[in-house]
């Protein structure tokens, strides 16, 4: 039995409970009262503590306001008169904004002075107890030691322990043994003669009931499956830097822990051309980190390898890198363009230095929103680093990149600096996202801020042509280590989601002609507070392209978000019947109320002509319409019906 408080008879309180009572009472009150003032002190400390700091706040806000006013293009927003207390936060968030990559940076570049005596203190402690003896010993005084004194103490205790051997396997064939199902339905949809409606193959493993004792049913539904429309979609060419930073996107989301159950592992795109002479022309992709569990995970593209190559030592990653440029069969002479995306940039340099003695001609290197400045890049490679002023990622390292140009051959390091458009209402997190940084290189593209960009891009050229080959290759750490999750403990969202995304999800599902469905938040990197992206294979995409069609879509996806104010919805699909075209339309509320729609169309070389001017007889060039706001009402709240 649990135990319990045994019955008893109240026969009244006894002498010394009065004089217990009495006690209490005198001693109790005073102190009471006493501890009532103390309080009622603290309390107007805090009032006057609060008073001052909005004091300092409108102060600063008015600051602000005023070198926002003294700019020619005021960024990230304008600011209005901060008289009233809106206009207020929006000036102190600019203010933030602005100020946060530049404490970022001076952190970085003050943490080896400040850090230093503490990781000596260590090694003076290490010479007693061994479970503090890592090097460095001395040199901790820089960013990079003080990173290796980290790391070496952290393998002490079992954390980032890196320095393991790859395996290295197409990534269609790690898809074929880990989730077989979905490497079947992948096949049926890149088969052009296989029938509409998805069929099973017999023959593929499945648990036996016999040996489980259980009462089965029939086998789920394959289309239903996690990433099913997202490996689908995987790109088939890269004819600009803006295709090459989404197809960035693409690999990040085939490897990502926490994005539909995705398998812990890394990949690697690579893409060759051959032109018209025959020669052949390759690019190297490279992940970017997708887990921050300080543990080494089976994917080597984690924090272990921020920090390793932070640290200027070798990743696994790195070797995962150049081995799978051997396998696949890039020999001597043929220039490469090494390309990615933070981490993804980070181990493209690393890359690059070992790249001559591996015997690999690397040409070009293109990275973006990576902290480049402590990664020295071998001369003759030319380089372009693009780079969100506000954020944080490229200052964490704590030096600016360095200017390098080589006059006689034409080598050169270009930085270009630019800003997104952004609403008042977006996350700080939406400037560190490969597709924010695939549109800026779509305006660098389209207007190339110096002759030296223009140059390079017109060196990258042969690169980018049609008549591509491309192929994943997934790249893990050998030792059968565990998968380790996107972060090490559980972070509860504090973005309003509404009915979730599996309600999303359904919801799409139930379209007609619609496939299968992958719904995750907040991968389009857009200026939003709130983005829902959904991959999604369709049968026809002619029912898409009309206007009142998507409208329709549109309020009733909005009617299952439970947020209203700067609400975001991203939407890309591919269609069975008509292969090679990539449909991809976004919607975005903006601050005044009104709807932002822009629609990307990406084709490749298995689509047709004539399925091209059937379906786009205005062409495949980008489209923005702002639409007003009343646009897409009545929208139902349907998370409060």
């Amino acid at each position: 039995m649990l135990p319990q408080l045994e019955p008893r008879l109240w026969r009244g309180r006894s002498p010394g409970g009065w004089a217990a009572l009495v006690v209490a009472f005198v001693v109790g009150v005073p102190v009471a009262f006493v501890l009532g003032i103390a309080l009622l002190a603290a309390a107007v400390v805090c009032g006057v503590l609060a008073l001052v700091v909005r004091l300092l706040g409108v102060v600063a806000a008015w600051a602000w306001y005023g070198v926002q006013r003294a700019r020619r293009i005021p960024y990230p927003f304008g600011s209005p008169p901060p008289v009233r207390r809106r206009a207020r936060r929006v000036a102190l968030s600019g203010l933030y904004l602005s100020a946060m990559p530049r404490l970022t940076g001076g952190t970085a570049r003050a943490a080896g002075v400040l850090l230093g005596p503490a990781a000596l203190l260590a090694s003076v402690l290490g010479l007693l107890w061994p479970r503090w003896r890592a090097r460095p010993y001395l040199g901790v005084f820089t960013l990079p030691a003080l990173l290796a004194k980290a790391v070496g103490l952290g393998r002490r205790r079992g954390l980032l322990r890196d320095g393991h051997d790859v395996v290295l396997t197409g990534y269609d064939a790690f898809l074929a043994r880990v989730f077989p199902d979905l490497r079947d339905v992948l096949d049926w949809w890149d088969d052009p003669a296989s029938p509409d409606e998805y069929r099973r193959t017999p023959g593929l493993p499945d648990v036996p009931a016999g040996l489980l004792g259980l009462d089965l049913g029939p086998v789920p539904d394959p289309l239903g499956m996690p990433g099913v429309a997202a490996g689908a979609m995987r790109r088939r060419a890269v004819h600009s830097v803006r295709e090459l930073l989404l197809s960035q996107r693409e690999i990040d989301d085939l490897c990502d822990p926490d994005l539909d159950d995705r398998p812990d592992v890394g990949v690697v795109r690579v893409l060759s051309r051959r032109d018209d002479t025959g020669a052949r022309h390759w690019i190297v992709q490279f992940p970017s980190t997708k887990s921050w569990h300080p543990r080494a995970g089976a994917a080597p593209n984690d924090l272990t390898a921020d920090l390793v190559i932070g640290a200027e030592r070798e990743a696994t990653i790195t070797r995962a890198g150049l081995a799978a440029m051997r396998d696949a069969g890039i020999p001597a002479g043929e220039p490469v363009l090494l390309a990615g995306f933070s981490l993804g940039g980070m181990v493209a340099a690393q890359v690059a230095m070992r790249a001559h003695a591996a015997g690999f001609s690397v040409t070009h290197l293109l990275v973006a929103g990576t902290p480049l400045g402590r990664l020295p890049v071998p001369p003759g490679i030319r380089t372009l680093s693009i780079e969100h002023v506000l954020d944080l990622v490229p200052r964490i390292d704590g030096r600016e990149n360095p200017v390098v140009v080589d006059g006689r051959d034409g080598a050169a390091l270009l930085t270009v600096k630019a800003g997104p458009p952004l609403s008042t209402g977006f996350r700080l997190g939406a400037l560190h996202q490969a597709t924010a940084y695939a549109d800026t290189a779509a305006a660098i593209e389209a207007r190339p801020p110096s002759p030296e960009v223009a140059a390079y891009l017109a060196g990258i050229a042969p690169f980018l042509g049609t008549g591509q080959r491309v192929e994943d290759r997934a790249v893990v750490r050998a030792g059968g280590l565990p998968p380790r999750p996107a972060v090490p403990f559980y972070l509860h969202s504090t973005v309003e989601e509404g009915l979730t995304r599996g309600t999303l999800k359904q919801t799409l599902r139930r379209i007609p002609e619609v496939y299968a469905v992958d719904v995750y938040q907040s991968r389009g990197g857009l200026a939003t507070t709130i983005l829902w992206s959904a991959d999604v294979l369709v049968r026809r995409l002619d029912p898409w392209l009309a206007e009142d069609r998507r409208a329709t879509i549109y309020r009733g996806l909005l009617s299952l978000l439970g947020r209203r104010r700067a609400v975001g919805i991203h939407l890309r699909l591919q269609a069975k019947r008509t292969p090679g075209i990539t449909w991809e339309a976004t919607l975005q509320r903006l601050p005044d109320g009104r709807w932002r729609e822009s629609i990307d169309v990406t084709v490749d070389d298995r689509a047709s002509a004539a399925d091209i001017g059937r379906l786009l007889p205005g062409g495949t060039a980008p489209v923005v319409v702002i639409h007003p706001a009343g646009a897409f009402e009545p929208v139902l709240d349907v998370t409060r019906v």
